[in-house]
Formats: C-alpha cells, sequence, structure tokens
C-alpha cells in the first residue's frame, strides 16, 4: 500500500512538473510574440492617456481637505474632540492595565495563539473577523455580529491596557474620517424622522458593529505581517465557503423563480448561495474578499510552491462565483480583476486578455444564457427592478430631502403609494445608491457617496506611491474591492443583508489601514 503511495504521488510530481514546464514554455513563446507586443502597446497608449487625465488626478492627487483641513478651525476643533475621547480612552486603559496584565483571558490568548503577544492579539482579531462569515445561513444571527464586535472592541481594550507594543490610533483627521463622520450623523438623524423607529434603531445598530469592526481593524493592523495574518483568514473564509457551495451544487439547489426567470434560464439550475442564504449575497462577499486574498497569495516569494499553490486555489472562488449566477457579481469582479492587474503590472493585461477568450468555448451554456439575459427586459428579475427604480424616483420627488427613514421597515411603509407595474411590494429599492438617498436623504446620501469615493481613492494613492510591495498589493485589493462592491451597489441593494455590511466595513478598516501603514513605510 505505502509503496503504490509512493509511486503516485511521484507520478503525480512528475506531471506537475511536466504541466508547469510546458505552461512555461507557452508563456515565454507568447511574451516574445508579435501579439504581445501589438497588445502591449494599446495597453502602454490607454496607460498613458490615464497617466495625463484628470481622472488620474482626482484619484491620487492631494485633495482639498487635505491641503486645506489642519490650518481650519474646524479641523482643531473636530481634532480636539477626537484627541480628548481617545485621551479618556486611553486612561481607562491605563487604570485596567494593572489588572489584566495576568488575567484568564490574556493567559488564554498566549495559551492558543503562538508568537508574541501582539501576533496573537491579530491572530484573534483576524480570526474573529474573518469567522463570521463562516457561519452557516440557518444558524447564524445578526445579533452575533454585535457580540462579535463587542468582543473584538474589549479585546483591544485588553492589548493596549497589557502589552505597551500595541499602539494607539491615530488622530489625524483626513477626507475619510470627515466624510464617515457626516454618515454616521445622517445615520442618526434618519432615526429621529424614520417611518419606522424600530427598524431604523435595529438597523442603527448593525451601522454601529460595522463601524467598531472598521475602527479595531485600523487600530491593530501595523505591519505587512498583520496583513498577511488578515489576508490568510480571509483566504481561508473563501475557500471554506467556495467548497460549501461545490457542495450545494453537487447535492443539488432547488430553483428559484423570486430570484431568476426561469421562463428565459430553463436549463440553469439552483443558485448556490453558500453560508449567506443569497446567491447575490454571497456574490458580494466573494468580490469584497477575492482582491484580498489574492493579495495575500502573491505576498509569498515568487517562484515557490505555497505562492502557486494559494494561486491555484482561487479557483475555487471564481468558480463559486460562477456558480451563484449572479450578472452583477460576474460584472463586478471582471472590472475589480482588470484595476488589480492594471495597478499591480499592466503588461500582465494582455496575458489575462487572452487567457480570457481562450476560455470562452469552454463556459457552459447556463452561463452563456444568463450573460444574455443582461439588459433585457424580458426578463422578470430586469423588468422589476426597473419597475422599483421608477417607483422610487416618484416617491424621492417628496422624500428626497429627508429621506423615509434607516432601514427598510420605511421603505415598506411609504413605497406601496408610489408603486408601479407589478412592484407593489418590494423589500428595497435593488440600487444602493437610490436606497441611500430614499432612506436617509440627500445629507447621508452625499456622506455616502464621499465615504466610499474617500476609500477609493485612499487605496489608489497608496497604490501608487507606497515603496512596501505587500502594503501595496493589500492597497491595490482595497481599490478593487471598493471599486467592485460599488458596481454591485448599481443593480443590488448590498446592505440589506448585515454580514454584507459587516464584510464591507473590514474591507474599509484594511483600506484605511493600508493607506496608513503604507504612508508611514513610504516616508
Amino acid at each position: 500500500m505505502t509503496e503504490c503511495m509512493v509511486k503516485a504521488m511521484t507520478e503525480s510530481s512528475k506531471l506537475c512538473a511536466a504541466v508547469t514546464k510546458a505552461a512555461r514554455a507557452i508563456s515565454e513563446t507568447f511574451l516574445q510574440s508579435g501579439l504581445y507586443a501589438v497588445l502591449l502597446a494599446i495597453v502602454n497608449f490607454f496607460a498613458g492617456a490615464y497617466a495625463e487625465s484628470g481622472l488620474r488626478k482626482v484619484l491620487v492627487g492631494k485633495g482639498d481637505i487635505e491641503r486645506f483641513a489642519p490650518d481650519s478651525a474646524f479641523y482643531r476643533v473636530l481634532g480636539g474632540v477626537i484627541c480628548g475621547f481617545i485621551g479618556f480612552f486611553a486612561g481607562i486603559c491605563k487604570a485596567l492595565r494593572t489588572g489584566v496584565k495576568d488575567s484568564a483571558v490574556v493567559r488564554l490568548f498566549c495559551a492558543v495563539f503562538r508568537g508574541s503577544y501582539r501576533e496573537r492579539y491579530v491572530y484573534f482579531i483576524a480570526f474573529v473577523s474573518v469567522f463570521i462569515f463562516i457561519i452557516p445561513h440557518n444558524y447564524w444571527s445578526n445579533t452575533f455580529g454585535l457580540l462579535f464586535a463587542m468582543l473584538l472592541f474589549a479585546l483591544y481594550i485588553v492589548a493596549v491596557s497589557g502589552a505597551k507594543s500595541i499602539s494607539r490610533p491615530g488622530t489625524n483627521f483626513n477626507a475619510v474620517w470627515f466624510s464617515m463622520l457626516m454618515f454616521g450623523f445622517s445615520l442618526l438623524v434618519s432615526c429621529f424622522i424614520s417611518y419606522d423607529r424600530a427598524d431604523s434603531v435595529r438597523v442603527l445598530m448593525f451601522f454601529f458593529t460595522s463601524f467598531m469592526l472598521c475602527m479595531v481593524l485600523y487600530a491593530s493592523l501595523r505591519s505587512s505581517r498583520d496583513f498577511d495574518i488578515m489576508g490568510g483568514f480571509m483566504y481561508a473564509a473563501l475557500i471554506i465557503t467556495s467548497l460549501l457551495a461545490f457542495a450545494q451544487r453537487v447535492m443539488g439547489v432547488e430553483a428559484d423563480a423570486s430570484l431568476t426567470d426561469l421562463t428565459l434560464n430553463k436549463d440553469m439550475p439552483g443558485r448556490v448561495f453558500s453560508t449567506l442564504g443569497n446567491p447575490n449575497n454571497y456574490a458580494e462577499f466573494l468580490v469584497l474578499f477575492m482582491p484580498f486574498a489574492f493579495a495575500f497569495a502573491l505576498s509569498h516569494e515568487k517562484g515557490t510552491f505555497k505562492r502557486r499553490a494559494l494561486i491555484c486555489g482561487m479557483i475555487l472562488p471564481l468558480g463559486a462565483i460562477l456558480l451563484t449566477y449572479s450578472r452583477s457579481g460576474w460584472i463586478a469582479l471582471a472590472i475589480a480583476a482588470a484595476i488589480f492587474i492594471m495597478l499591480y503590472d499592466k503588461r500582465l493585461i494582455p496575458v489575462f486578455a487572452i487567457l480570457g477568450l481562450c476560455a470562452l468555448p469552454f463556459i457552459p451554456a447556463s452561463i452563456w444564457n444568463r450573460i444574455l439575459t443582461i439588459g433585457n427586459l424580458q426578463d422578470s428579475s430586469s423588468s422589476y427592478r426597473v419597475d422599483i427604480w421608477t417607483g422610487c424616483i416618484r416617491m424621492l420627488k417628496e422624500y428626497w430631502f429627508t429621506g423615509v427613514g434607516l432601514g427598510t421597515g420605511g421603505f415598506a411603509e411609504i413605497y406601496p403609494r408610489y408603486a408601479v407595474g407589478e412592484s407593489g411590494v418590494a423589500p428595497h429599492s435593488h440600487m444602493h445608491f437610490m436606497e441611500m438617498l430614499v432612506e436617509l436623504g440627500v445629507l447621508g446620501f452625499l456622506s455616502y457617496i464621499s465615504m466610499t469615493f474617500c476609500l477609493i481613492r485612499r487605496s489608489f494613492v497608496t497604490s501608487s506611491r507606497n515603496t512596501d510591495a505587500g502594503i501595496r498589493n493589500y492597497a491595490i485589493a482595497s481599490a478593487a474591492s471598493m471599486t467592485g462592491i460599488v458596481l454591485i451597489g448599481c443593480f443590488e441593494y448590498c446592505w440589506f443583508y448585515p454580514r454584507v455590511m459587516f464584510a464591507f466595513f473590514v474591507c474599509a478598516g484594511l483600506a484605511m489601514a493600508a493607506h496608513r501603514v503604507g504612508k508611514s513605510s513610504g516616508k
């Protein structure tokens, strides 16, 4: 038995070596071909146009808030408030330090995790942040998110109190902080004017949870090593949920007429959803996490087996998002991948373009049919969205300034008065931007747009200026992730399911931390 296993492993190793050698030969031949030269010339032309464009100046140039805010009275006042809060927070930590050093919690962390105290702390932060998304939908409660966030915040207090090596969060005020502060203020205001205050308070707690996750990650990640720990756990979460998605496909998922037009997609199987209960929610999660998982794979040394294995492992979440049959997810992932490749190394664009064209003949008919329904108003889900958007526009004529209140409860109460066609009952607007405007009014909408844009812009800035290769890769991942979820938001309300909201702010915390760490490492 042992000899057979050894023989099989030897043959497998020889096969892998042969495949690797063949792939390397094909790659070298293509890179030296005239076709690659032509494609690269086209890429360089558009890259040069982008370098001289106003878009690059907006994304990478120094913004007005960063240029003028430090000298303004508003900055000094707000900075004083933030510093006062952090001073109070630090005082609590100092008072707790003596009792925390030898506490049972600290001893438990030391027993479970290896390495320094700080590494144990970061490992636990990463584990809890990602474990949220592994719990199956049937066993999930939104209360878990709040409990986990409170646990992480308490852990941060323990870490700051018990270890001098844990840095306190910075107080540098910038456009991201300002827009996030304004967004939080609009959430509070909308609760008071809501047509369903109970639901508004419920959703406000989800946002509170999300902000806590974001802030803890921002304050905790201090080095490339920290990002690799977080990226490793995100990679593991993708693999676990992808395997479950494939298991669902093998065992069979019943096709749901409420999710798919079964008339135009007769041969399409049931859409997988893994742990997130809905295929669109799962696709949103994949688009948010996949760039960071890929950045983690690239963090390993070139040419090593581990790096190649991790990159090959990304086939699993790629296959999983195909099995969701989420059209918006496919488009968003394609754009996110293009941004990642462009920022990482634009010379790879022709390679991936050719690979994409070569893969077209192997796409199953069910996926082709799904792609062809994009923009087809004969598709019931597409026409349903158009009817909802039309009703929302009528609704906004009256509620554009104040909105109807945070959460979908107020939307469900008011929308039927303005419904169009067969959309008399709708859980939400099926467009993230419109939902923000309907719920929060113009203030909330503008603050959300500002927050999202600033996060994307910060990621572009870090990817273009940072000298640390590891942090740069995670900044590129942030830009791709945030851009991808914005594109999905054109067709879906991404925060209807709280776990997707948590995932967004986890990625936001990583983007903010990457900018801070990248800025310091680049000096």
